[in-house]
């Protein structure tokens, strides 16, 4: 009968923290790339230390094509060329609670033709 995992790991006695395993003692640009941490003690009052970089993600994203020709449309007014038409982006959850029947012929008179 094989031991439970329960019982093996009340065997294992945990590595002290002070004690670092390594399967290969490190090269030297292992070490050189590891990450280096200065306490705050260590740096002088005077010198700034820099914030992160603020995330891309912050950027503010442009104006999708559908956005910009409704933006055009509203602009010219009449003048617009009624061949170009612009048909009003309605997703998946908006459709949700329609039955299914019902959806295509919704989605068939939302088409302009």
């Amino acid at each position: 009968m094989r031991p439970s995992p329960v019982s093996l790991a009340r065997k294992i006695k945990p590595i002290p923290s002070s004690l670092q395993v390594f399967s290969q003692p490190p090269s030297a640009d292992r070490i050189l790339s590891l990450p280096r941490f200065v306490s705050r003690a260590k740096v002088e009052e005077r010198t700034s230390i820099l914030p992160a970089p603020v995330p891309r993600n912050h950027e503010i994203k442009p104006p999708t094509l559908i956005e910009m020709l409704a933006a055009r449309k509203l602009a010219a007014g009449a003048q617009w060329p009624p061949n170009i038409r612009i048909e009003p982006v309605i997703s998946r959850a908006t459709w949700a609670p329609v039955r299914k029947g019902i959806r295509s012929k919704l989605k068939k008179m939302l088409r302009e033709e």
